[in-house]
């Protein structure tokens, strides 16, 4: 007999994540879930439910539920577990849930990209970085008209503040993504990895910490977590996912590498954009500084990863270059879908 009350929608399974990260039960509660396999069959079954109506049928309502499940799931993943969850078995439970969510979310990614490129992508290291280079370059994300466009000339503060509040899917736990990354790398991949961390790191200055300021640019510019959770838009949820579930994943781990690199990439260029329009609005530096140390070290970084994380891991392995662009396309994609509904969307409120 099950240890718990039935579930019987998205909605139940999400009150049930945020009652179990929430410590609302103690750890032989949770254990004794853990442990029910006709109960874990229930949740896998519901989770089963609304993957179907999120990423099959289209309902966007149930879509949101998934992605702010995943969400949740993820910033555990992301996070120290509380001194009374620690003998616990929460973690099978939520992997459970994270499994059905995380696949039915790449399956869906994957059939919805334009996969032609990857019939093509040489797998030697010399051909390959001069097709890389363009293949980026010819997509509508490496030159979106949300940056040179409407952020440069036409966003208000307000449009600024909403921005930073989508931002926030991804920048406040990029050393830690990096961090998972290094996992199983050696000679100039480690390297790359860790010289990039440790910029991340404001190079051993804990004022410098990249999350630190980040965190000081919201503070500045009034991005409250309860502006964040009630302005965060689906789309960035899914960036958000998609990076998680990548990073976490060891089975994504060269999808990861393209996903991340071309992200460094294509930093400068769209935060000299976003500083662009803080200047035309007066903004204090305390609202652009976070970005303008990235335009200066991501210039160094998003060559450097292309070099010596990506063309050594295709020299070790050819059959992974259409891994990497695959994860390339899946930042590409996602990254476009998010800019298209972010300007459509501040278009709209003017």
């Amino acid at each position: 007999m099950s240890t718990t009350p039935e579930l019987h929608s998205g909605t139940d399974l999400r009150e049930l994540v945020i009652s179990l990260l929430a410590g609302d039960e103690d750890a032989a509660t949770v254990n004794a879930r853990a442990t029910d396999m006709v109960y874990r069959a229930e949740i896998r079954t519901v989770a089963e439910n609304l993957a179907h109506a999120a990423f099959i049928r289209g309902d966007r309502a149930a879509l949101h539920t998934a992605h702010w499940v995943l969400g949740d799931i993820y910033d555990r993943c992301f996070s120290l577990p509380p001194i009374d969850q620690v003998d616990s078995l929460l973690t099978e439970i939520l992997d459970d849930i994270r499994s059905v969510l995380e696949n039915a979310m790449m399956a869906d990614l994957r059939g919805k990209m334009d996969q032609s490129a990857l019939a093509s992508v040489p797998q030697d290291p010399e051909t390959f970085l001069p097709w890389y280079r363009n293949f980026i370059s010819s997509h509508n994300a490496s030159n979106h008209p949300f940056y040179r466009d409407f952020l440069e000339d036409r966003a208000s503060a307000e449009d600024i503040r909403f921005y930073l509040a989508q931002e926030t899917s991804l920048d406040p736990r990029f050393d830690d993504i990096l961090s998972f990354l290094t996992v199983g790398t050696n000679g100039s991949e480690k390297m790359e990895l860790v010289s990039n961390l440790w910029d991340e790191m404001g190079n051993g200055n804990s004022a410098d910490v990249h999350t630190a300021v980040f965190a000081k640019t919201l503070t500045d510019a009034g991005v409250s977590k309860e502006f964040i959770d009630s302005n965060i838009m689906l789309e960035s949820l899914v960036c958000g996912n998609v990076s998680a579930a990548l990073a976490l994943s060891r089975r994504h781990c060269y999808k990861a590498f393209g996903y991340f690199g071309v992200t460094e990439y294509l930093t400068p260029r769209r935060f000299r954009s976003y500083i662009v329009g803080c200047k035309r609005l007066g903004m204090p530096k305390s609202a652009y500084i976070y970005h303008d140390q990235h335009i200066q070290i991501d210039a160094r970084h998003g060559p450097s990863w292309f070099k010596n994380i990506l063309l050594p891991s295709i020299a070790r392995e050819p059959r992974c270059a259409s891994e990497i662009v695959l994860g390339t396309v899946m930042r590409l994609e996602t990254s476009t879908g998010y800019l298209d509904a972010l300007q459509a969307k501040l278009e709209l409120a003017r």
